[in-house]
């Protein structure tokens, strides 16, 4: 793969254990954001303790038995904060989970708080196919001026799951910058080599010309920002990390709350042979906002939305300079109780999404103009329109399709 963004939802992050540089960037998919339950101080000590989805915070103190340290499958190795003496970061590690294993660099709090994650097997991103070297609805190929890429091996059709992907490595972004770098990469070396397959993380794409070490330069050029248990970490997804960028994708990401899989859904059909893409940056930017967030990681687009004419490309970015535009105008709208206002500039915005074929945005849309419509009291066109919203959702994937979402979804409208 060329030079690979660290593929983001709301915020991107770059990792220096030198510098730990942020770079943030928005997107239209949301946060990232892990389930978690908050556990109670002082559980006793209890054996099979990952069974009551609250475990105990284990560390390297914990006794050596495995049921001490479950669901882990090694004993936690740990080190000690440079800010803090009461602050440590363990590796934890279940071998088994996912695809190669996952290992988490983090407290140990917010290991046991988010242990019950490791429950969720990822159902809803393998249940509609079978991803395996035979079956799979894609390939990895060398591409050409792009190094790795991922493309169709037959007919892909909108809204089909393409590939599903576990998270091989969660590390806390307070990590770097906590301890001496000779320690960090010691417990980022004992994070990969636990994994039930190194290779999966050890041979992605590499384009760090800032680091001093092989896994830091990979999390820098992969690593997608996630929170876990409510703070701040990079998840690293290996398969995932072979797509390249479009501007104009033909893919987009899915990710579930509740488990550390995500799967790669197709925003349009896909023939036999076409690259498989998503966005590293976030959707209906200009092009050159787009290019100047991609500068960051080195390198020029050439999709098809880049090298169109120049008329074409100005006429593209005119309609998402208006979809911001319009956007901030509907948020003062609301402000000043202009309800008609309000909804006209939506209706606007989402045929400009429409004409820009941002098909991600079109469910947000669609339950702003419900809301709307509902506190004007036309809840007949509200209620259409929350439908359509939950509508895209389950057609997208990110819902099931449940004869309580409507009313679920309507009742929040009277919060």
């Amino acid at each position: 793969m060329r030079i690979r963004a660290c593929l983001c939802t709301r915020h991107l992050y770059a990792v220096s254990f030198i510098t730990f540089a942020r770079s943030c960037v928005a997107s239209p998919y949301g946060q990232i954001t892990a389930a978690f339950r908050q556990c109670p101080p002082d559980i006793p000590p209890l054996q099979f303790q990952h069974q009551l989805g609250c475990p105990r915070p284990v560390d390297g103190n914990t006794d050596s038995r495995p049921i001490d340290w479950s669901p882990w499958t090694h004993p936690p190795l740990c080190i000690q904060g440079e800010r803090s003496n009461t602050v440590k970061y363990c590796v934890f590690t279940n071998s088994q989970h996912g695809n190669g294993g996952i290992s988490m660099i983090t407290t140990p709090e917010t290991a046991a708080d988010s242990a019950e994650i490791l429950n969720d097997s990822g159902y809803t991103h393998t249940k509609s196919f079978v991803d395996s070297d035979a079956d799979a609805a894609f390939q990895v190929i060398d591409i050409p001026g792009k190094g790795k890429g991922v493309v169709a091996r037959r007919q892909i059709n909108r809204s089909e799951v393409i590939m599903a992907d576990w998270a091989s490595i969660i590390v806390d972004l307070d990590f770097p910058t906590s301890v001496k770098r000779i320690q960090g990469y010691r417990l980022l070396h004992v994070a990969i080599d636990q994994l039930s397959d190194p290779d999966l993380v050890l041979q992605l794409a590499r384009s760090s010309s800032f680091s001093a070490d092989i896994v830091e330069d990979v999390l820098r050029t992969n690593a997608f920002s996630y929170t876990l248990a409510g703070d701040p970490h990079m998840a690293l997804y290996p398969k995932v990390s072979r797509i390249n960028h479009a501007c104009h994708p033909n893919a987009f990401i899915r990710f579930t709350p509740s488990s550390l899989a995500v799967s790669i859904v197709a925003l349009r059909d896909i023939k036999p042979g076409e690259e498989i893409n998503i966005t590293y940056v976030p959707l209906g930017k200009t092009r050159e906002e787009r290019q100047a967030d991609l500068q960051k990681w080195g390198f020029n687009c050439t999709c098809s939305l880049c090298t169109a004419s120049k008329a074409e490309i100005a006429a593209s970015d005119y309609r998402r300079s208006k979809i911001r535009d319009m956007r901030q105008e509907v948020m003062k709208a609301v402000e000043a109780w202009d309800g008609t206002r309000a909804v006209k500039l939506t209706h606007e915005v989402l045929e400009l999404m429409r004409a820009e074929d941002l098909a991600p945005l079109y469910a947000s849309q669609y339950e702003i103009i419900a809301r709307l419509y509902w506190k004007a009291r036309d809840k007949k066109t509200g209620a259409k329109y929350a439908k359509m919203s939950i509508d895209t959702l389950v057609d997208q994937g990110y819902l099931k399709d449940s004869p309580d979402a409507l009313s679920t979804l309507l009742k929040s409208f009277d919060d």
